[in-house]
């Protein structure tokens, strides 16, 4: 992991929570964080090139692009477990594949541990077109047969948009105040040929430079203002969510991912979204539907430097949160881990 100055750790924060619309964004930023504009720019550019960063570029809401996207868990035997994960990564809108689980490191009787339980231990989140979702979503099952694959999608999130302060090992979010249920019809927006076109190249690695979008609306055929117009329209009805830097969390000092997941009555969830999304250590915060395989309703991410850490932060969220019936899935070997690619 990097070393930072005051200044940069304070830059990278200012990164991740995306840059303005404006002509020269890295100027502004640095002049808030007491960086020259090129200051900005060599660190954005030394952490892709070292790789704690993967991508520079806009982030999207996939709902509101007409995208459809879950999360999916499969119960796969050991021996073939890097087999099946191969043939779901070479799947373009499988962004994340892990098998979850708990590391041999840890004692299974701790809280959270397993037990005697054994639960899912391939999960990975799908994304596709919202008319091509089912289709796509079946031929993977008919790839990976004989085993099972259980669609899990989010009907309501309660936190979104992180961003890791190096500073504090805090993480500050963006807790959705409203809770509206995510439906995707609500949300789908009409698209141009060339918004299509602005979405593609945003959504990939998007060159660094001092006029970073002047460079795109040229490769687009369009004015620099016509672009920065079309882009603040979207962020603020919500299809834009940030332009900004990804980094790769396992590289810079948060390496123990864990899923927790605890059950309660439904007429319960929102409640105990709100509490558990008020914690910082909470990355996401999601109610998935509850089936018969993983019999929970409310999933938070964590992520600590190691899994005894991760293990203690679910036991103190679930003691503090006042919850009970819960279980922390440790995410113990990462298989494709990628933004997503539209149209």
């Amino acid at each position: 992991m990097s070393d930072f100055s005051e200044q940069e750790a304070a830059a990278l924060v200012a990164l991740q929570r995306g840059v303005a619309l404006t002509e020269r964004p890295f100027a502004e930023m640095g002049a808030m964080c007491g960086l020259s504009e090129e200051a900005v720019l060599a660190l954005v550019r030394r952490l892709l090139a070292s790789g704690e960063a993967r991508r520079f570029g806009a982030v999207f809401d996939t709902r509101r692009l007409g995208y459809r996207s879950a999360l999916c868990a499969m119960t796969v035997p050991r021996v073939r477990l890097a087999g099946v994960a191969e043939k779901v990564s070479a799947v373009r809108g499988v962004t994340h594949a892990y098998e979850r689980g708990w590391p041999k490191e840890l004692p299974r009787d701790l809280p959270g541990g397993p037990g005697d339980r054994s639960w899912p231990n391939l999960w990975f989140t799908l994304a596709a077109p919202g008319a091509d979702f089912a289709d796509e979503l079946q031929r993977l099952r008919t790839a990976c047969q004989p085993y099972g694959i259980h669609e899990l999608p989010a009907t309501r999130r309660f936190k979104i948009d992180v961003v890791f302060d190096l500073r504090t090992r805090d993480r500050d979010e963006r807790v959705e105040s409203r809770l509206p249920p995510v439906r995707e019809s609500t949300y789908t927006v009409a698209l141009s040929e060339t918004d299509r076109a602005i979405v593609r190249t945003l959504a990939g690695d998007v060159p660094v430079c001092a006029r970073i979008y002047k460079g795109v609306a040229e490769q687009l055929g369009m004015t620099e203002g016509d672009l920065l117009e079309r882009l603040r329209d979207w962020q603020a009805s919500g299809v834009l969510r940030r332009f900004g830097l990804l980094l790769r969390h396992r590289k810079i000092g948060f390496k123990a991912n864990g899923m927790c997941c605890w059950d309660m009555p439904e007429e319960e969830v929102a409640a105990a979204g709100r509490r558990v999304a008020a914690f910082p250590e909470v990355t996401h915060c999601y109610e998935r539907p509850r089936v018969d395989i993983f019999p929970f309703r409310l999933y938070a991410m964590i992520h600590t430097s190691d899994w005894l850490k991760t293990q203690q932060l679910y036991e103190r969220l679930t003691r503090e949160a006042g919850l009970a019936d819960g279980q922390v899935l440790l995410s113990v070997k990462e298989f494709k881990k990628t933004s997503m690619s539209f149209f």
